[in-house]
């Protein structure tokens, strides 16, 4: 059984590897299922967050290849999160517009590939949002200038979150009133993505 597991895995890296190419000059896209994930224990008002998120969505890409080695674009990622928190469903969804920087390197047949994204949260209402999310991964050439690439990574949110305080109504129901005083938040993630560019 091992042997058969070795034969089918070399097989399978030996057919991948015949067909690497590194992309040409010219404009490059791609489009990528994207995914992340964060988990969270802490706390907040005295109450015990214990939860994981795990967005997915998709991003494009586009640019110009200047040499077989550097990309640079631009582009937008557009993931959406479902979670319960303490019994109370949220649904949650993250709008990135960024820049991006990729490098395709060539080792023999080993097609390796590293970027970078840098941008901003749209999503948000506040100022100050950053969106940073460098990864690295592996090109498969699909030939006809079109490859498979499967990427992981870092994905860090920046943004900021208001104060609240909690009040109580002259009818004597409770509510929460914002303070006006903001403070910064970081959120990192763990980052998985793959799709074709073209």
């Amino acid at each position: 059984m091992k042997r058969i597991f070795i034969l089918s895995a070399a097989i399978v890296l030996t057919a991948l590897y015949g067909f690497s190419r590194q992309p040409e000059r010219g404009y490059r896209g791609f489009v990528e299922w994207s995914n992340r994930y964060h988990h969270t224990n802490t706390y907040w008002n005295n109450i015990h967050l214990n939860y994981s998120e795990f967005y997915t969505g998709i991003s494009t890409s586009h640019g110009y290849q200047f040499n077989p080695w550097l990309f640079v674009g631009a582009g937008i990622d557009y993931e959406v999160n479902h979670k319960d928190i303490r019994h109370l469903y949220f649904s949650n969804y993250t709008l990135s517009l960024f820049v991006q920087g990729r490098t395709d390197l060539k080792f023999g047949s080993f097609t390796p590939f590293a970027d970078v994204r840098i941008g901003y949260n749209a999503n948000s209402s506040e100022d100050g949002n950053l969106y940073f999310s460098p990864s690295i991964g592996y090109r498969f050439d699909l030939g006809r200038k079109v490859g498979l690439n499967v990427g992981i990574g870092y994905t860090l949110d920046r943004s900021r979150y208001e104060d609240y305080f909690e009040a109580t109504t002259p009818e004597g129901w409770q509510i929460w009133v914002p303070t006006g005083i903001y403070h910064p938040y970081n959120k990192s993630y763990f980052s998985f993505r793959i799709g074709i560019d073209f």
